[in-house]
């Protein structure tokens, strides 16, 4: 009589996007060996973590074993446990063997190895961040401001973007004005789901910056990004960029206001509107 066994398991510009990270299972994976085997031999090795499970399926003469054909037992309970119907599960590190016998002839037998390594700690679940806050009429949001606060750091020493050298620059006031046209842009990306210094009703930048009350000024400019999940990635997205760091460094500005939206493809979109007034 032949035994046979089989295991089996049971954007501005830079736009970045953030994958996501696996979750951890407790279920070993399939080794998918088969070997026929004479009336004793050893099986193929199992390998499992503490907490997983294997299903081993023996087939005895080609086809598979029935109910009360085998006879399952571990050679030791204290490592890797086995059930009737030859499921494994793995209890503690160490070393064991499962034996399978035909119960009408306990010398026809497989003997599967089994090494039981201890269960890995999960990675603990980091926290997310929180989603960023829109602001709305003349405050500041805490996403606004975490922007604002870590342009000014980024000013407050020099630093080289591409191949220009800025000297440190001093802090950008907030603007409401500069805000509004920011935080409208921001909005109106997001909802339209596009990426531009153009809106899609064929205002610049310039002209928003007027619409919104911001007049009389020397010199402006403007930062967009998108895709970034909080204040700190996109300033630091902003800070690698040649063209986006000079704006930031530019110490012609004086004055800030900055807009975020949420949804369209990219999730989040930013929009800093730089300034200064004669």
């Amino acid at each position: 009589m032949m035994l046979a066994a089989l295991t089996a398991l049971l954007a501005a510009c830079g736009q970045t996007t953030t994958g996501t990270g696996s979750t951890p299972v407790t279920t070993a994976p399939s080794t998918g060996s088969a070997a026929p085997l004479a009336s004793q031999a050893v099986g193929s090795s199992i390998a499992l973590q503490a907490g997983q499970t294997r299903q081993i399926t023996v087939t005895v003469n080609g086809a598979p074993a029935q109910p009360g054909q085998l006879t399952w037992t571990t050679g030791n309970a204290g490592v890797a446990t086995v059930t009737s119907s030859g499921l494994v599960t793995a209890v503690a590190a160490g070393s064991t063997t499962v034996r399978a016998a035909l119960s009408s002839n306990p010398a026809a037998f497989l003997d599967f190895p089994v090494a039981v390594a201890a269960a890995s700690t999960p990675a603990p679940t980091p926290t997310p961040a929180p989603a960023p806050t829109p602001g709305t009429g003349s405050g500041i949001s805490a996403t606004e401001q975490r922007v604002l606060d870590l342009t000014n750091q980024a000013r407050a020493q020099a630093r080289t973007c591409g191949t220009t050298s800025y000297p440190a620059a001093p802090a950008l006031s907030w603007n409401a004005s500069l805000a509004t046209a920011a935080r409208g842009h921001a909005t109106d990306m997001a909802a339209k789901n596009y990426f531009s210094h153009t809106s899609q009703d064929g205002r610049t930048f310039d002209v928003r910056i007027r619409n919104a009350g911001y007049t009389g000024y020397r010199t402006i400019g403007e930062n967009i990004a998108a895709g970034q999940p909080t204040p700190d990635a996109v300033v630091a997205g902003w800070l690698a960029s040649p063209g986006h760091c000079a704006n930031i460094m530019n110490a012609s500005f004086k004055e800030l206001g900055v807009g975020v939206g949420t949804g369209g493809s990219y999730g989040t979109y930013w929009v800093q509107d730089f300034g200064a007034r004669s």
